[in-house]
């Protein structure tokens, strides 16, 4: 983990919110923190999102774990604001990167005695992700997520939860934000809220509780609470769009601090969550439901058989 976010800084730099000594710079925030002001900070800000997303300390929550570090500090957060959680895994086996992540959940399930659970995606489609890549020949993250995204919301109603949360943080969403507008993917953009309420019996609530901090805040977290994530990059995820979206805004956010914030939070504060149920189809093999004739999963297996 680089941590050139630790710049050196004056020893008259002062912490923004107690003026002890600062080891943390926010340019996006013109701030600077001492360590335990920097964990107020991350911390409050996720509690924002929670108060904008509106899920009760009662209900439980399902999280997507990967093993990467967003995951793993959203983890960590919840079960320190207060929510009850379960971590679910969907396993794709991606050799090594794969097990290294495996690894590093079960270290941090362990260390701090969190339940959580495996989804193995070889059970549901007879193949790994390796497999698929190999034999399908298309942009490896486009499908990863759609099965992704399938399989998380099968295993949170199978778990009896009704909510999931995945750890989507502020320059994922902006970047995000950016590609569907400028792909002029309207269907996608109604979609950019941190809460997606139930669309259907069969798919859970969605939520974004990372939102409102950046990659740098999440390394900077994850460092000072010792959480330790997967080390490696996954193999297949070269050429994935949506990091040029994100490149292009940080450039923009060297030169004005903030515009991604500003971008990002000037969306979501003038919309409102889509209504929740929506015309669904169900998928021809196994009944899912589904905008098209066969789910994400039916359709894999179909190009496979192919």
């Amino acid at each position: 983990m680089e941590k050139d976010f630790f710049e050196p800084l004056p020893k008259n730099a002062k912490c923004t919110r107690c003026k002890k000594q600062a080891i943390i710079r926010l340019p996006s925030h013109n701030a600077k923190f001492c360590r335990d002001c920097f964990i107020h900070f991350f911390e409050t800000a996720v509690k924002r999102a929670m108060k904008k997303i509106r899920v009760s300390k009662n209900t439980p929550i399902m999280v997507a774990v990967s093993g990467g570090k967003d995951s793993l500090v959203l983890w960590e957060i919840l079960n320190r604001l207060g929510y009850k959680t379960k971590g679910v895994h969907i396993y794709l086996g991606i050799g090594e990167f794969s097990e290294k992540s495996l690894d590093a959940i079960k270290n941090f399930a362990d260390q701090r005695n969190l339940e959580w659970v495996k989804y193995d995606l070889r059970d549901f489609i007879g193949h790994s992700m390796v497999d698929i890549h190999k034999k399908i020949k298309r942009k490896t993250c486009s499908f990863c997520g759609k099965l992704k995204r399938q399989l998380l919301d099968m295993a949170t109603i199978t778990e009896g939860f009704d909510v999931i949360a995945t750890g989507h943080n502020l320059d994922d969403e902006a970047g995000r934000l950016l590609g569907n507008l400028l792909g002029k993917r309207l269907h996608y953009v109604n979609k950019m809220y941190p809460y997606l309420p139930s669309p259907h019996p069969k798919i859970p609530a969605k939520i974004k509780p990372l939102y409102r901090v950046d990659i740098k805040e999440i390394l900077i977290y994850a460092e000072l609470n010792s959480i330790k994530p997967v080390d490696i990059d996954c193999p297949l995820s070269k050429g994935a769009t949506s990091r040029k979206f994100k490149m292009a805004l940080d450039l923009l956010e060297k030169e004005m601090p903030g515009i991604k914030r500003n971008f990002l939070f000037s969306y979501i504060d003038s919309n409102k969550p889509i209504s929740t149920f929506e015309n669904y189809n169900e998928c021809k093999i196994c009944g899912y439901p589904t905008y098209l004739e066969l789910c994400n999963l039916c359709n894999i297996k179909k190009l496979l058989q192919s």
